[in-house]
């Protein structure tokens, strides 16, 4: 214990650690607290309402979720690079996933373009859902190839330590969908009343400012991540391509994998009826408020360890490791402590929200705060430090395990077989974070993570 105290209470490990970690959490936090006020204008629309807008966040997130896999090799090996001061590596791991992120996009866009009715179906038949679905789903499935586009860049920016640049585009384009939302949701100001359809527009609006902002503030403050003409042969050499598919791929599966877990779990709720599915869909982005406070300490750790690991400084990086898994734990425990303190106020914001059964959506409420303290340490444990080091093929074994051996068979019998309640199948669920914090906790110690995959590349000078 003293040795990880030592290796982590240096000024500069503090100072990089939030410097990261907090415009990362706030900036996830503030995206979450929108999905949520989404959730919550619409909900005054009805349930079918509620669940069309949930369910189409959740395929959002699927393909934002394969953006970010693809993405990971940015956070993996430009962060080495830089740490090695390699500025040449990361302009070519950038341009790397900015292409393949944009050719995996481009089939989901036009099967979100001819059948959104088809792919909302499969969750429920309800006509009222399908035809709300059909609508948000048709209107904002354009927009994921500006998620394609944003996400590789901000992963290239904090792999060199900018995280502030992100935050503050991402809470322009909070802002704007916030306030359009509003307005075309509820007709303000003289604009139609457009209901779910609003909620669509607005989303996809801003989230095609936010990447014009971002292409143009990167250009202009950090335009030496951009690759330059001069090296876009470099990215397609086959030694450099054969290092960005070793990581690159692997993190793709990984993360898609994960991701068509999570549809599987939605289609499940489903089938246990509209109320369901309209209850889980407005405290899933509850949940993911309290979640995504802390996705800026995986950002972090997995950005400071590479760091570490592309200076060779493995014992460091292992000990840091651990600091920062504990830190996050703490402060999750922390918040779940607070959330159960304030009961009186959730029920009371539960009853506002029109919830058409409150005494079922507390249970889920705090059996969502119980798994809080697991899943924190699993993504930081997994996207943190497993990923930092390249170890990218247990974390594709431990998510992806736990997850379709243990998770989504427990959902399928005790929810559609024995027909339990929605709170029931949700808790028998965190079996899967119990699982994969056993294997997480047994690779971190094995150490087989500690690698670095850039030594092979002399280093130039960082403004190169």
């Amino acid at each position: 214990m003293n040795a990880i105290w030592r290796e982590s209470a240096d000024r500069n490990f503090w100072q990089k650690t939030f410097r990261l970690a907090l415009p990362v959490s706030f900036q996830c936090t503030l995206f979450a607290l929108l999905g949520l006020v989404d959730i919550l204008m619409v909900s005054t629309l009805g349930e079918a309402q509620v669940a069309a807008v949930g369910v189409g966040n959740r395929i959002f997130f699927f393909n934002l979720l394969v953006v970010v896999g693809l993405s990971g090799a940015v956070a993996v090996l430009a962060s080495q690079f830089f740490g090695a001061g390699n500025m040449r590596g990361v302009r070519r791991t950038l341009l790397q996933t900015l292409v393949c992120s944009v050719l995996f996009t481009l089939p989901f866009v036009v099967a979100y373009s001819v059948f959104p009715s088809e792919i909302v179906g499969f969750v429920t038949q309800d006509p009222a859902f399908v035809d709300h679905a059909t609508d948000y789903l048709f209107i904002t499935g354009v927009s994921v190839l500006a998620t394609a586009i944003v996400v590789p860049l901000e992963a290239g920016l904090r792999s060199v330590g900018e995280a502030r640049l992100p935050t503050v585009v991402g809470l322009i384009a909070v802002a704007i969908n916030a306030c359009l939302n509003a307005i075309l949701i509820f007709g303000l100001w003289g604009f139609p009343e457009m209901g779910v359809a609003g909620a669509a527009v607005g989303t996809t609006v801003s989230r095609f400012v936010q990447t014009l902002i971002i292409v143009l503030a990167t250009y202009r403050y950090h335009g030496d991540i951009l690759p330059k003409v001069e090296e876009y042969r470099d990215a397609w050499e086959p030694k450099a391509v054969k290092k960005f598919i070793r990581v690159g791929i692997p993190m793709l599966i990984h993360d898609a994998g994960w991701a068509m877990g999570i549809v599987v779990y939605n289609l499940i709720v489903g089938k246990l009826g509209v109320s369901a599915l309209a209850i889980f869909s407005l405290l899933s982005p509850i949940e993911g408020v309290m979640i995504s406070a802390f996705i800026g300490f995986a950002v972090a750790t997995a950005t400071i360890l590479g760091h570490e690991l592309g200076a060779e400084n493995y014992q460091r990086a292992f000990y840091q490791s651990w600091f920062l898994i504990g830190l996050s734990v703490c402060l999750a425990f922390v918040m779940a402590v607070l959330v159960f303190s304030l009961q009186g106020f959730v029920r009371e914001g539960l009853t506002l929200a029109n919830m058409p059964d409150v005494d079922l959506a507390m249970r889920v409420t705090f059996i969502m705060v119980c798994g809080l303290c697991l899943k924190v340490f699993n993504m930081v444990g997994i996207a943190g430090v497993l990923k930092s080091g390249g170890d990218i093929k247990y974390t594709i074994f431990i998510d992806l395990f736990a997850q379709w051996a243990v998770g989504i068979p427990l959902a399928f019998y005790t929810g559609l077989v024995l027909g339990w309640p929605l709170d029931s199948v949700l808790m028998i669920i965190l079996l899967e974070e119990i699982v994969k914090i056993g294997l997480t906790t047994h690779r971190i110690v094995g150490k087989r993570w500690l690698n670095n995959l850039v030594s092979d590349e002399m280093p130039v000078v960082l403004n190169a």
